[in-house]
């Protein structure tokens, strides 16, 4: 888990879903993991405390941009405590 140090990160999926297992990445905030299609972008504060979720299989490919210039005035309030494993599972597919 961690932040990124910058005020927006934006992530460009580059490989389509049937080129590796596992993969998204996880935010602790909403507890779920979020795996984007091939050509989408996820946008999110940097203060986000997030990790990418281990790849079982195959390659997944991105284009990370880290942004600074923005304060989005998003706080990251969540807790370690409130992290489980289990909530990696919460996957959202958008």
């Amino acid at each position: 888990m961690h932040y990124d140090g910058c005020h927006i990160t934006m992530q460009l999926m580059l490989s389509d879903r049937n080129e590796y297992k596992g993969g998204g990445t996880y935010f602790r905030a909403l507890r779920k993991t979020i795996k984007l299609r091939k050509g989408q972008v996820l946008c999110h504060p940097g203060s986000l405390l997030h990790k990418g979720v281990d790849i079982i299989e195959g390659v997944r490919k991105l284009v990370v941009c880290f942004m600074d210039g923005f304060d989005t005035g998003i706080i990251d309030t969540s807790l370690e405590s409130n992290y489980r494993a289990k909530y990696e599972a919460n996957v959202v597919y958008t």
